[in-house]
């Protein structure tokens, strides 16, 4: 049976092409979402830091770090803080903010069922009239928890509320920036997935390494306090951050597994199977008001835990046993496993600003040199392809004329006798005077006429079936178009027409092929064999009326 040949995969080359066409795209979409402000910055004195003269109820100094239970705390309004706003962040709290009694601002109200018992973390921005000097500012805290002192107050200011919010803005923005990269990184893998899998560049691990990328991007773009600061609303970022982080681990896992062999299949499993099973309990108590998924964060936690620690075993002992294999992988494992347990240290020893800055660090480096070692396996893959296109070539074609070989033929005329094709033209050709162009021009004039012979020959008749060089000076042609006859015919008057003829210079020797050829059809009771033979008698046949006109 004919091989069909396989190709060198052009879809190598423009793979990275897209990545660069999606980031083009991703940069325009950052862009769009920068806020413009039509507000002309002041001096650097248009706001100041408003977070310290705070009291509690009994005067003593107010921590805003370390909030638990209902906590208010209060200060007297001087008259250089009226007609500016108070702006201030907000973490797992309730909020009221209060002069001289009057209620000045409220979270806004929301399900406890979808959202927990707090609205996740917001910011809060009063204005505070000319009148108010000398009256009492009072903000009240509810942290619905039982000993949980996690709730804060942070970036406190007082001032100008349009340069307050720019510089915030531009504060996080560049976290936004690499978390929205992170993000649409993930989306530009999982459409890479369907068109590189179906041409079999990769495998399933571009579709878990996409949903990876994808599913922490999410999170850490929800989690990175810009969109809140954009758009106001915390509530909707907060659920998308909390569910996006116990998705993240199972998608984790299976990537490992695809594409590296030194995680156990077994491990990750259950382990996938367990966080499944965390996610669905921790959503079943979120919904039902049993639990939302701050008080259940320390079972995220422990699972994430658990799998950094696998993750981390593994690899170390891939490193023991082989350094350099996998390197780019094994060092963005390393980096991404110590970051993780590091923000998750720092969030329940309350020491850090911003609880996800290690994890988003992490990601990054992790993504990256992934997509490094996928570039590298593709690399690889597609080395291994063109060595096999070679050695293909080399097994199914012809080395002087690149036509099909006689392995070809011969499979061709088996796969012919097995499936009883309705309709066959089997034609041969010699070469006349090749052994005398050898001998008196030399073999390299010989090759050179059996290349043009073979030129011709496949321009002419290729496109209506196989050609073949069956031998040194034979050749066959193979159609099973029905009705082919009469177009082989003047294709093959046209083909002899064209052979011209091969000179040295001394020498002129016209260029001459006896063919003879024979149909099976539907009103032939023939065989192939017998196709074969009779042409090969016709093909003889002329090439003796050939010699005795010559003499």
């Amino acid at each position: 049976m004919e091989k069909t040949q396989p190709k060198i995969n052009a879809a190598y080359i423009p793979v990275w092409g897209y990545f660069i066409l999606i980031f083009a795209v991703m940069m325009m979409l950052i862009g769009a979402t920068i806020p413009i402000s039509n507000h002309e910055s002041k001096s650097d004195d248009s706001y100041t830091d408003f977070s310290t003269g705070w009291l509690s109820y009994d005067n003593s100094e107010a921590s805003l770090n370390h909030i638990s239970g209902n906590t208010i705390i209060h200060r007297t309004i001087q008259e250089s803080d009226c007609d500016k706003t108070l702006f201030f962040f907000a973490k797992t709290s309730n909020i009221k903010v209060f002069i001289d009694g009057i209620c000045q601002y409220s979270n806004p109200i929301f399900s406890q069922q979808l959202f927990g018992k707090t609205p996740g973390a917001l910011f809060v921005q009063v204005f505070i009239p000319a009148q108010s000097a000398g009256k009492i500012l009072e903000i009240e805290v509810e942290n619905p928890y039982m000993n949980d002192d996690n709730a804060k107050l942070s970036d406190m200011y007082l001032g100008d509320i349009t340069d307050i919010i720019q510089s915030e803005q531009q504060n996080k923005f560049p976290a936004f920036c690499l978390s929205f990269i992170t993000m649409v990184l993930g989306i530009a893998m999982l459409l890479l997935f369907i068109p590189l899998t179906h041409q079999q560049i990769i495998g399933h691990e571009l579709l878990f390494l996409g949903a990876v990328t994808f599913i922490s991007g999410l999170f850490l773009t929800t989690d990175s306090r810009y969109l809140q600061l954009v758009y106001g609303n915390a509530h909707i970022y907060h659920m998308i951050a909390e569910t996006a982080m116990q998705l993240v681990i199972p998608p984790f896992l299976l990537f490992f597994c695809h594409m590296y062999d030194k995680y156990s299949k077994k491990i990750s499993t259950i382990l996938c199977f367990i966080c499944e099973l965390t996610f669905a309990g921790c959503f079943i108590c979120e919904i039902s008001g049993i639990r939302d998924y701050h008080q259940t964060l320390i079972l995220t936690h422990i699972m994430f835990a658990i799998s950094t620690i696998f993750i981390l075993i593994s690899t170390v002992k891939s490193i023991i046993q082989s350094p350099i294999k996998n390197f780019y992988h094994n060092l963005g494992c390393i980096m991404l496993c110590v970051l993780i347990l590091t923000d998750i240290i720092v969030l329940w020893c309350g020491i850090g600003h911003e609880t996800s800055y290690f994890v988003r660090l992490g990601v990054l480096i992790f993504v990256t040199m992934e997509i490094v070692q996928i570039v590298k396996k593709v690399l690889v893959a597609y080395q291994r392809n063109i060595k096999n296109e070679l050695l293909s070539r080399l097994a199914y074609h012809d080395g002087l004329t690149d036509l099909l070989n006689r392995t070809s033929y011969m499979e061709k005329v088996k796969e012919l006798e097995n499936n009883k094709v309705p309709y066959i033209l089997f034609a041969i050709y010699d070469v006349n005077n090749l052994k005398k162009v050898n001998d008196t021009m030399g073999h390299q004039k010989g090759d050179e006429m059996i290349k043009r012979v073979a030129d011709v020959f496949n321009a002419s008749l290729g496109k209506y079936g196989q050609c073949y060089r069956i031998g040194g000076d034979e050749f066959v042609f193979i159609s099973t178009t029905p009705g082919i006859e009469d177009k082989f015919l003047q294709e093959n008057d046209h083909l002899i027409a064209n052979f011209g003829s091969i000179s040295d210079g001394d020498n002129l020797v016209p260029i001459t092929v006896a063919m003879g050829y024979c149909v099976l059809d539907g009103n032939s009771s023939m065989n192939v064999t017998d196709i074969i033979h009779e042409a090969d008698s016709l093909m003889y046949e002329k090439k003796r009326t050939m010699k005795h006109r010559t003499s």
